[in-house]
């Protein structure tokens, strides 16, 4: 008597067969749902690194702004000075632009000296730092009695070879990790930054209290001599991540005369999905040049 082999009806391997690519889809779907909120997460995280270290970096320099360890010549430039709506920046006693920025971004442009070491002011003793991460000395090696700032650091959005807009920094070049005090050489510093905008506190009454925080057309428009009296700065930055896709509220109120009022005027990119707004305020440490001299 012949045995028939055991197996499966067509009917059961059709109901196994629609019961596994249920379980695979499933699994896939809570897959991709982990996947992208690890995504999320990582990017939100990214951001928060990418705003804070923006931030300290403006803060550092500006900080730095208007240090000295002479006595500065009376036709000196001004320690801070910026533009607004300010793209393809030159490096001038203010800057100078040959187009409008990257999501109207305006440009920071300060300068500073640093501390020689002793008995020879042209050697750095690594207490002052550039935008490069190099440590500035007193005064350029080979030169005389420095009575100028020994460097000006420059910091602006520009867009990268992708097209993702960048915080960049132009500042001297250098021979033998020197000032050579010829040429500039941009470096970027953090990726993803959509848009820079600056206020600045004016001192009107002497009293060294910013009474006004003002866009740089309106310090330039008061004359030459009002960024002489710049105490404080304002910042505000619009970062943004790689991801596309619909937008988070940054959630930062802005008032009328902040640079948080500027930041939100300006057209970034709205098909980012991850957005993230800082401001900050820092004072200058340095007195400016108008207390020792008349401006």
């Amino acid at each position: 008597m012949r045995r028939h082999g055991l197996g499966f009806s067509l009917t059961e391997a059709m109901v196994g067969l629609a019961l596994g690519l249920i379980v695979a889809a499933v699994a896939t779907a809570a897959w991709q749902v982990a996947l992208s909120a690890y995504r999320s997460a990582a990017e939100r995280v990214l951001l928060e690194e990418r705003g804070q270290r923006t931030l300290a970096i403006l803060a550092a320099l500006l900080r730095q702004a208007g240090w000295h360890a002479g006595t500065l010549d009376a036709s000196a430039p001004p320690a801070v000075s910026g533009a607004d709506d300010c793209g393809q920046p030159g490096i001038a006693e203010v800057p100078t632009c040959a187009r409008h920025g990257v999501a109207h971004s305006d440009v920071l442009l300060v300068r500073f000296s640093g501390q020689g070491q002793s008995g020879d002011a042209s050697q750095p003793d690594e207490t002052m730092i550039d935008c490069s991460g190099y440590p500035l000395a007193a005064r350029v090696a080979g030169a005389g009695s420095a009575t100028d700032f020994v460097a000006a650091n420059m910091l602006y959005v520009a867009a990268a070879t992708d097209g993702e807009p960048q915080l960049l920094c132009r500042y001297p070049s250098r021979r033998n990790g020197q000032v050579d005090g010829h040429g500039w050489t941009s470096g970027a510093l953090v990726r993803g930054v959509a848009s820079l905008q600056l206020r600045f506190g004016i001192d009107m009454d002497g009293d060294r209290q910013p009474d006004a925080f003002l866009p740089a057309a309106r310090v330039q428009a008061m004359g030459a001599h009002a960024w002489q009296r710049v105490l404080a700065v304002q910042v505000a930055l619009a970062l943004q991540g790689e991801q596309r896709g619909i937008p988070r509220d940054a959630g930062v109120k802005a008032g009328a005369d902040d640079a948080l009022a500027d930041l939100q005027a300006a057209p970034v990119d709205t098909h980012r999905a991850s957005r993230r707004v800082f401001a900050t305020t820092v004072r200058l440490r340095n007195a400016p040049r108008c207390e020792e001299t008349l401006c």
